[in-house]
């Protein structure tokens, strides 16, 4: 009835389900922008380990 409707996390674009490329749970147009996606989360993951702390 209703077609699936996402969006690439990276450029907006709305993306099918069928034609897209799904990774990390995510739809996106391209692998360029997957990789881009990739590397976004790899670059905050590294940010988030070095905040120091009193416990961590």
């Amino acid at each position: 009835m209703f077609g699936f409707k996402k969006h690439c996390p990276v450029c907006g674009i709305d993306v099918k389900k069928e034609t897209s490329l799904e990774r990390f749970g995510k739809y996106f147009c391209s692998s360029d922008h997957a990789q881009k996606y990739a590397d976004l989360k790899m670059s905050t993951k590294d940010e988030s380990d070095n905040r120091g702390g009193c416990c961590c």
